[in-house]
């Protein structure tokens, strides 16, 4: 199972996730036919920012351009997908040690089932936290899942902190503090991390395999009464 910490602080769910089985790793030729898939999003922050001493800048400016990775058109595909119970999920068990966790906390999961097309036919799919949460971060964005010869995973994603002493102005700016926008190519079946020193993404894809149909069973054929031979009388 491939899996790349890009921090030092992602280190510690190397044990977590160790034991995860790794299903066979998708690859698709350009030009075949869509498959459907499960996408799982678990978005984390990180309580103990070790920056040190360095101050990490806000670029606004970056929130309302376009971030050149989406396709034209502003249409997205969250009204062409099935999200997922929460029995379904995989990644409980992370989920789970992260909020037992004094250094991380898990702020959203997104789990979704779709039809991956090709890079110049799949639209991203619109993502929003619970905004409702007072005292308590948010995250919300986009992502977008696309295959060529393997799978890509784009996310554009901003994690909202509560600020004390916020003016009512301010509040209904609501401008995005910390953003993550970052393309992965993906292997189905394995553990992937999108992160950043404020908060990161445990992303995994399954492809889907929908249950078999089951058949009515075919009732057994009635039973036939024996019949009995008539000898017809001999004439004398």
């Amino acid at each position: 199972m491939t899996k790349r910490y890009t921090y030092p602080l992602l280190a510690v769910f190397a044990l977590l996730v160790a034991t995860l089985p790794a299903a066979p790793g998708y690859a698709e030729e350009p030009g075949t036919a869509s498959r459907v898939f499960e996408i799982e999003l678990l978005v984390f922050q990180n309580l103990v920012v070790d920056d040190g001493g360095e101050i990490w800048p806000i670029d606004y400016s970056q929130w309302f351009e376009e971030t050149g990775e989406e396709p034209a058109g502003t249409d997205t595909a969250t009204d062409k997908i099935d999200w997922l119970p929460e029995k379904a999920w995989r990644l409980t068990a992370e989920r789970n040690a992260l909020g037992r966790s004094s250094r991380y906390r898990p702020v959203a999961y997104f789990a979704w089932r779709q039809a991956v097309l090709d890079r110049s036919r799949a639209t991203p799919v619109s993502l929003s936290g619970d905004r409702d949460r007072r005292g308590r971060a948010y995250v919300d964005g986009a992502a977008r899942v696309a295959v060529e010869r393997y799978l890509h995973l784009y996310l554009d994603l901003q994690l909202h902190t509560p600020v004390a002493d916020q003016s009512s102005e301010l509040l209904e700016l609501e401008i995005p503090e910390f953003r993550l926008s970052e393309h992965r190519r993906m292997r189905s079946g394995e553990i992937h991390y999108f992160d950043n020193p404020r908060f990161g993404v445990i992303a995994l894809i399954t492809p889907y395999e929908p249950p078999p149909q089951e058949t009515a069973p075919v009732p057994p054929a009635p039973a036939q009464s024996p019949t009995t031979a008539v000898t017809p009388a001999s004439s004398r």
